[in-house]
Parts: C-alpha cells; sequence; structure tokens
C-alpha cells in the first residue's frame, strides 16, 4: 500500500545561531537541511539538491532548503548541522 502524502502545513522558521547564520553568509553555494542516520545535516545544493517538497526560507541574502521530514522538528540551526569537514580550519565540502 502506497504512503500517504505528508500535509505540508504551516512551518515556523527555526532560530538560527549566530555563528550559523555567518556560516550560511560566507558560504559558496545555497544549501539544504536534509535527513541522515545521525540526524540533520546542512549541505551544499551539489551534494543534496532541494527537493519540491522542501521549505524555503531567506537567511543572510541566501536560501536555505530544509527537506520537508526535517522542518516540522527542527526548532533551532547550529553547528551541530555541519558536516565534519566543515568544521576543520581551512577545508570546505
Amino acid at each position: 500500500m502506497p504512503a500517504k502524502p505528508g500535509k505540508r502545513g504551516p512551518v515556523i522558521a527555526p532560530e538560527i545561531s549566530p555563528e550559523m547564520r555567518e556560516y550560511i553568509r560566507e558560504s559558496f553555494s545555497e544549501l539544504r537541511i536534509s535527513t541522515t542516520c545521525e540526524g540533520p545535516i546542512l549541505l551544499p545544493l551539489r551534494i543534496s539538491p532541494p527537493k519540491p517538497m522542501d521549505h524555503k526560507f531567506e537567511v543572510e541574502g541566501r536560501t536555505l532548503y530544509i527537506s520537508a521530514v526535517q522542518a516540522p522538528r527542527i526548532k533551532r540551526i547550529d553547528s551541530s548541522m555541519l558536516p565534519k569537514c566543515a568544521l576543520r580550519k581551512g577545508r570546505k565540502c
């Protein structure tokens, strides 16, 4: 039996920590929060392209896409959502 389509109700924009606002502003591409087995992760669109059901938010002049699965659950965006390679100085994912 196919799954029922999800309800797409209004989603409140999550709080974004100051360091993540800076990261988003200085990012070389638009970003998307997607789902992994370890939880939500913030990735460039070249790695995780947006899907039609994603929620879009404007952050620091950039569009931030949040997967429909994660959007209702995320209350705060912070550095715990960055891939480990982004935390190393001088390296980009």
